[in-house]
């Protein structure tokens, strides 16, 4: 799974031109999927649309197993239509599909399941994270507001 990261990270930058910058943000996040877990990663906008969008992107967790620190690479997709989002995101231990709201896509609230697919059982039930995006001041990544 770490060479699939390598790789998605690779081709991400070697493709990228000015207008893949303008759709792409760093996300932060804290997430609880029957542990702790710090998340950081990229996310690339497809689409403009308030109406309709997709965001992709590579991810780094961190948490703490056996009194060790542990770095996961993982991978996400979300929908996001008129301000509700519907993922998922899978890691070498889980499949997380999830449900939420995004505000202007500067944060997502979001909660799911985690269903593990390793037989060390790191994440698992009941799951739910803050995420924050965080993209230039003038960002086609963000939505616009438009007041009347």
């Amino acid at each position: 799974m770490k060479k699939y990261f390598i790789l998605s990270l690779l081709l991400y930058s070697i493709f990228s031109k000015a207008q893949l910058l303008e759709k792409t943000a760093l996300n932060v996040s804290y997430r609880y999927t029957g542990r702790n877990v710090l998340q950081a990663g990229l996310e690339y906008r497809f689409g403009n649309s308030y109406d309709g969008s997709i965001i992709l992107g590579p991810s780094l967790l961190y948490t703490r197993v056996n009194d060790t620190d542990k770095l996961i690479p993982e991978m996400n997709i979300n929908l996001l239509r008129a301000g509700f989002l519907i993922g998922v995101s899978g890691n070498p231990y889980s499949l997380e599909p999830r449900i939420g709201v995004s505000l202007f896509n500067a944060i997502f609230l979001n909660t799911g399941y985690a269903f593990p697919i390793h037989r060390e059982k790191y994440f698992k039930g009941v799951t739910f994270g803050i995420q924050f995006n965080i993209a230039p001041k003038h960002s086609k990544f963000y939505d616009n507001l438009k007041i009347m």
